[in-house]
């Protein structure tokens, strides 16, 4: 379902003499203002997933497996922070041990200390889910809204504008901003008619699937502890996809729904005009579209944002695989 509308806007002159009319042509506007191409936006679909799998009763907040794998990796840390301290007169480090001291860090310590952080707010994490399922058990079901990310792109052309007598040149500024958020309503799916859980049986529940106590849990452990499989999922969507699906407190989506709006700005700014004694108001167009999906999730392949922190990780990578 989409809708749109489009507004017009001329700031006015710096000078009261000659002003020129019409600055945007009727035959720009009737070309339509269309928004910039997100790359990394995924499909609605995707979002559908992640909606789902974001939103689950049932989705873990801490993974057994994982936590293991990090323990495990202590020793080795501890070892290599123990080799930097016993050689004081190395004072530099060559390329590929920063890069391993890097990804150390971003695939070692840093998960480790949010592991940790998470555990000593362990309580905090069970009175919220308990809150959850109390609400999943009430007469409206559980509702709930996320925001499933911002992003954006721009571009700068320039562009040969005729309205009238006027032939001018203008750079053309183009922004374009997306915003997506979702709403569902989980509701119970009843297992044994007439029942519903007590107190002390929501609890149970709260603790089992926030300590990752499921089958699904020990499922994303295991996929997590396969080499590489961190990089898939920055181009898919498997882990999202799965979790999904995750039903440890028996639960279903009802009225799921995807909402994205797109504000496409479009700026005009002269910077050559023919003809002497006119001062032409700058002006821009912003179009604004809001769409809302209704429909299946899906498993989908997309390009990632890569910020500084994975734009570092490849870094460290190819250092580490192609420097000696």
């Amino acid at each position: 379902m989409l809708n749109g509308s489009y507004s017009v806007r001329a700031t006015p002159p710096l000078e009261t003499h000659g002003v020129a009319l019409n600055y945007i042509p009727q035959y720009i506007r009737n070309g339509g203002f269309p928004s910039l191409p997100l790359l990394t936006m995924p499909s609605d679909s995707s979002a559908m997933a992640t909606l789902l799998a974001r939103t689950n009763p049932s989705r873990p907040d801490y993974v057994p497996l994982t936590l293991l794998q990090d323990l495990v990796d202590i020793p080795r840390q501890l070892k290599d922070v123990g080799r930097l301290i016993t050689t004081p007169k190395r004072k530099l480090l060559n390329p590929r041990e920063v890069a391993n001291q890097h990804l150390g860090f971003q695939f070692g310590w840093k998960p480790l200390f949010q592991d940790v952080k998470d555990l000593l707010d362990l309580q905090s994490h069970i009175h919220k889910r308990l809150g959850e399922i109390q609400r999943l058990n009430s007469s409206g079901g559980l509702k709930r809204r996320i925001h499933l990310g911002d992003y954006g792109a721009d571009q700068v052309n320039q562009r040969f504008l005729e309205s009238q007598d006027m032939l001018w040149i203008a750079r053309e500024s183009v922004f374009t901003k997306a915003t997506r958020w979702g709403t569902v309503r989980w509701l119970p799916t009843v297992t044994v008619p007439g029942h519903r859980p007590n107190d002390a049986e929501m609890i149970r529940q709260a603790k089992q699937v926030v300590l990752g106590l499921s089958l699904e849990s020990t499922l994303k452990g295991a996929w997590d502890l396969i080499p590489w499989t961190w990089l898939i999922d920055w181009f898919t969507n498997v882990g999202d996809f799965a979790l999904q699906y995750s039903n440890t407190i028996p639960a279903r989506s009802s009225e799921a729904c995807i909402m994205t709006r797109t504000d496409t700005t479009y700026q005009y700014h002269t910077t050559s005009l023919n003809r002497v004694g006119l001062n032409p108001s700058d002006g821009y167009v912003t179009n604004t579209v809001k769409k809302r999906y209704v429909g299946p999730s899906s498993l989908d392949v997309h390009l990632p944002f890569i910020g500084l922190s994975r734009l570092s990780i490849l870094g460290a990578l190819f250092v580490q695989r192609f420097k000696h």
